[in-house]
């Protein structure tokens, strides 16, 4: 239980470093007109996206075996290795564009298009936030429901959309099938869901905390995600995919 943990909280760990859910989220408790509803029905958002993820690694996964003295043990088959290595692919993949963007210093994804221009045609987040401007009128000024609608659909593009998150959220899904016993594997999925749902329920408790903090906050959150958040994530994600890889290869038939 202990190594499916570690790699559950790591992979929470990876959702956790990722700049753009925190910082779309301050921008989301920076608000004009209602900031801490906004903020909270944006996490509110990323919590469905991220159960959506979870479930899709629930249906993919093959469940552990009981922990019985004279189980036979499981023969291995082509449907797992596939499903792992897949995961274990996709993983690298993303980590690997993390490590470069973090090198290159690239702008964070659709964070600046989401806050300054609805109807930019780049990055998820940004089609998600066109869609909604142009269904409820473009730059008119939004009815505060409007705007929470537009907050949660936002969260959940940042969790249940984005292909990082969503590939991170499959992975932690699979992970936790692979626990024996309801009991651990609840404890499982509970420290990978509240390690991963940090960045985006943060800024509505700070915001209900202390109303206004996250707005002078955004600056220099956005400085130090982007220059220390994607060096650590794009780690965890590549070791990551090691040990899916490295699982994937001891079930090759």
């Amino acid at each position: 239980m202990n190594t499916h943990l570690t790699v559950l909280a790591s992979l929470g760990a990876a959702i956790l470093l990722s700049p753009e859910i925190l910082i779309l989220g301050l921008i989301m408790a920076s608000d004009r007109k209602a900031p801490k509803l906004v903020a909270w029905m944006y996490a509110l958002g990323a919590a469905l996206g991220l159960a959506m993820g979870l479930v899709i690694g629930f249906v993919v996964a093959p469940e552990a075996a009981p922990a019985v003295a004279d189980a036979k043990p499981a023969q291995p088959n082509w449907t797992e290795f596939i499903i792992r290595a897949l995961i274990a692919g996709a993983l690298f993949w993303i980590g690997a564009q993390r490590l470069v963007h973090a090198w290159r210093a690239a702008p964070i994804e659709a964070v600046e298009e989401a806050e300054d221009a609805p109807g930019a045609k780049h990055g998820v987040i940004a089609k998600v936030k066109g869609w909604f401007a142009a269904k409820f009128g473009g730059g008119a000024e939004l009815s505060t429901p409007r705007r929470c609608m537009r907050g949660m659909a936002l969260g959940f593009a940042t969790m249940g959309i984005h292909p990082k998150c969503v590939a991170v959220a499959i992975a932690a899904g699979h992970q936790a099938m692979q626990v024996t016993g309801a009991d651990q594997r609840t404890l499982g999925i509970a420290v990978f869901s509240g390690i991963a749902m940090l960045p985006a329920v943060a800024p509505a408790i700070i915001e209900t905390a202390r109303a206004g903090a996250c707005a002078s906050m955004k600056e220099t959150t956005e400085r130090f995600m982007k220059k220390n958040g994607r060096w650590m994530s794009a780690v965890i994600l590549l070791g990551a995919a090691v040990y899916v890889g490295w699982n994937a290869w001891k079930s090759m038939p």
